[in-house]
């Protein structure tokens, strides 16, 4: 709830939270209502009948001639039965909320472990994993994502994917991360299908930039070495290119305390493009990745930046298969085989040229991408402003 009130102001739908939870509010005061009167009457019922019982016994005890003084004693105990059997209900109606309290805090270490598996090797020798989809459906919430995607990827290639928001770019990659299964068709890495005992393996050899990958509120040193072979800063082996090639230097300088400076939770003391370029510095840190999946890794950073840091990153991951996912068309054209979705279909699979030079959905969205840049920053009945160091500039 506190994460997402500066959305939900933003939404102005203050009202509309009121009102639901005005109505879980009455739910449950009638829901705790109905239990207390439930709970009352059971009370009242337990006590008559407990006096009722009571009165019988003494009855039949004193039918029979028993003496005053056991009768007497015999009245105590009868009456302390109805008290002993409030206490017995009052512990049996605590059993339920008790169980499912330790079930909770039981149920993580009762999930079942990954079978031990041979990872996929990870030696700086070795070039990109080999990705086949045959037939592939992915189906979330009900709806199919993804429909029949047949996709070889040979070891080692660089491919760039595109197409409309919705169109299940991500979704394909996050069946190789196994955050999504397939509910037909087979995926392989290496020949090998991707299952769960084999899925934590995969996961180990990836580098993946990603603007949803989390920034802790540590510092940016713990930061970039989260997720490399030590558990700790002192235990990370810190590549010294990692700074320069993600261009670090000028976010280091501006930090108070430099490496040692925390980043706030997710990352909100940084701007989002810094945020950014720590995201990639991190994946920079990876030892010998066989896959790299870029998922809009550049979001927030300027057009040529962008360009500059995916050519880095394609240097540093040249013998690695890397994925590239994004919306901006024109740096797609630097890959040999682009790929075009729709509707959680690949329509369209070549080199960008070849698909540029005719009538193609991605021709399409390339001269779509060229017009809308020319509207934004040469039409003249547009007023643009640039920012600069935390500064409005008109031009």
């Amino acid at each position: 709830a506190l994460l997402g009130l500066t959305p939900l102001r933003a939404h102005r739908a203050e009202t509309s939270l009121r009102r639901e939870h005005e109505s879980l509010l009455v739910e449950w005061a009638r829901a705790s209502r109905d239990v207390h009167r439930l709970s009352l009457w059971l009370q009242a019922i337990g006590a008559l009948l407990g006096i009722g019982f009571t009165g019988l016994i003494l009855y039949s005890f004193l039918s029979a001639g028993g003496d005053g003084g056991s009768a007497l004693l015999l009245l105590y105990w009868a009456m302390n039965l109805p008290l002993l059997g409030h206490s017995l209900a009052l512990t049996l109606q605590q059993y339920p909320p008790l169980r499912s309290r330790l079930a909770r805090l039981l149920e993580p270490l009762g999930a079942p472990e990954s079978a031990e598996t041979a990872p996929i090797s990870r030696t700086p020798e070795l070039t990109g994993c080999a990705i086949t989809f045959t037939e592939v459906d992915v189906i979330a919430g009900g709806r199919s994502i993804l429909h029949n995607i047949n996709l070889d990827i040979r070891s080692g290639e660089h491919i760039a994917i595109v197409g409309p928001s919705g169109a299940g770019k991500s979704s394909l990659v996050s069946v190789l991360l196994g955050l999504r299964q397939p509910a037909r068709g087979v995926v392989q890495i290496d020949g090998a299908p991707l299952t769960d005992h084999l899925a934590p393996s995969v996961r180990a050899a990836v580098a993946w930039v990603d603007p949803t990958v989390q920034i802790w509120n540590r510092s940016l040193l713990s930061n970039l070495c989260y997720g490399t072979t030590g558990q700790g800063t002192s235990e990370c082996v810190f590549d010294s290119n990692t700074l320069s090639e993600a261009d670090l230097f000028e976010t280091i300088a501006r930090l108070p305390d430099g490496l040692q400076t925390p980043l706030g939770e997710g990352g909100g003391l940084v701007a989002g493009g810094e945020g950014q370029r720590v995201r990639l510095g991190r994946a920079f840190q990876r030892q010998h990745p066989r896959l790299a999946i870029l998922d809009e890794p550049f979001r927030g950073l300027q057009r040529e930046q962008r360009a500059v840091l995916l050519g880095r990153a394609r240097q540093r991951w040249r013998q690695a298969t890397l994925i590239c996912i994004t919306h901006d068309i024109a740096e797609t054209q630097s890959f040999d085989r682009v790929l075009v979705m729709e509707q959680g279909r690949i329509v369209e699979d070549g080199a960008p040229a070849e698909l540029a030079a005719q009538p193609s959905r991605y021709r399409k969205l390339l001269i779509a991408e060229q017009e809308l840049r020319h509207l934004l920053w040469e039409d003249t009945n547009w007023k643009r402003w640039r920012m600069r160091d935390g500064q409005i500039e008109s031009s």
